[in-house]
């Protein structure tokens, strides 16, 4: 019977909120019989800073100390400082010594979890900091590197790349939703293995909670380009705009815009299931091309058959995208009318793999 299995991400479980790809992750491997522990990371006192209401939306009785939620164990690790971007000036200098000191401060309560752990996952976050010590303390765990994003488009400090790619070739297997990202890391055992759908909460008839249409989603505010959003809103006045995201969007009042901040996705699902349209506004910044094939909203909008709105550099070699011009508001203006005069039609079971598919292929890998 698999034994314990420890998360290192910047996710949380349990609060209610969007679910993202580590998460997806985790419930399978708890499917799969681990004792699943998720650690939240990338928070500190610096996070106060930088981003205020991100620390204080959370419960302040689950912070630094293990808790129990959907079968599994979450731990949001708020620590003394982390490796976060302050200011050009001193990041070079500052960024060694903030990630030594994050892996320092890990408390006893999480080393003693990667003690017994069989299996250890890192995302792209702070976490990369802490794999050396991981490591020295978990020597023979099973050990994956679950590569979601580039770390220096989405804004990750870049003393973290370096020590990627000075540690890459030390994991298990290095995971990779995306071909485009294979060769990154020269050395590591790479492999790519799409991300996955929970297929279970697809099945079935679901209500549709619109009341009328026609009617376009917005998942997540991953480099969201809220200029283009609200071009879009203000010149089709005649679709409903549904965004679920976790930051307002400040885009202005329009009655066609509705804001629905973060869900369970569970409550996401129906309005998947029946939009008409699934947008995938990304702003334009170097080295996202693996967005083509690695982003979750866009398999999620696939697979519920929606035609896709986005950019072109994310529209290469993905199914039913309308590209357009990024940063061009006509442009935008009319993939979305050629996406709304689309057919739908969901893709084929076998298209898509399961997560608990995903969580088996990635320890296949690994072995």
């Amino acid at each position: 019977m698999p034994g314990t299995a420890i998360l290192f991400t910047q996710q949380t479980i349990g609060l209610g909120a969007r679910k993202t790809s580590m998460i997806f992750l985790a419930e399978a491997y708890r499917d799969l019989g681990y004792d699943v522990h998720v650690v939240t990371c990338q928070l500190s006192r610096l996070t106060r800073l930088k981003k205020p209401n991100k620390l204080e939306a959370l419960p302040a009785d689950r912070l630094n100390r293990w808790y129990d939620a959907d079968g599994m164990h979450g731990f949001i690790w708020v620590a003394p400082v982390h490796p976060a971007t302050l200011h050009p000036a001193v990041d070079g200098i500052a960024g060694p010594l903030l990630a030594k000191a994050y892996a320092a401060s890990m408390p006893r309560d999480i080393r003693d979890r990667v003690a017994a752990a069989e299996l250890v996952v890192v995302e792209s976050c702070a976490a990369i900091a802490l794999f050396d010590r991981i490591r020295r303390i978990a020597p023979r765990a099973t050990s994956v590197y679950s590569m979601s994003d580039r770390l220096l488009p989405v804004g990750m400090h870049p003393v973290l790349q370096t020590i990627l790619e000075r540690d890459a070739r030390h994991y298990s297997v290095v995971r990779t939703p995306a071909r485009a990202m294979l060769a990154d890391l020269p050395g590591a055992n790479a492999v790519h293995i799409r991300h996955g759908l929970d297929k279970a909460l697809f099945a079935g008839e679901h209500p549709s909670p619109f009341a009328s249409g026609p009617n376009a989603v917005l998942v997540g505010d991953m480099m969201l380009d809220r200029t283009l959003l609200g071009s879009l809103v203000a010149a089709h006045p005649g679709v409903a705009f549904h965004y679920f995201g976790r930051t307002a969007l400040e885009v202005g009042d329009h009655p066609n815009l509705i804001e629905h901040g973060e869900v369970p996705f569970a409550a996401l699902v129906p309005y998947l299931a029946h939009a008409d349209v699934g947008l995938s506004l990304y702003r334009q910044v170097d080295d996202l091309d693996y967005l083509a094939e690695s982003s979750l909203k866009n398999i999620q909008y696939e697979y519920c058959g929606l035609p896709i709105v986005a950019p072109y550099f994310v529209a290469q070699g993905a199914a039913r995208v309308h590209g357009y011009t990024p940063g061009d508001p006509a442009s935008a203006s009319s993939a979305l009318t050629a996406a709304l005069a689309a057919p739908r039609g969901r893709l084929g079971e076998a298209d898509v793999a399961d997560w608990r598919e995903v969580a088996e292929a990635i320890l296949a890998a690994a072995c």
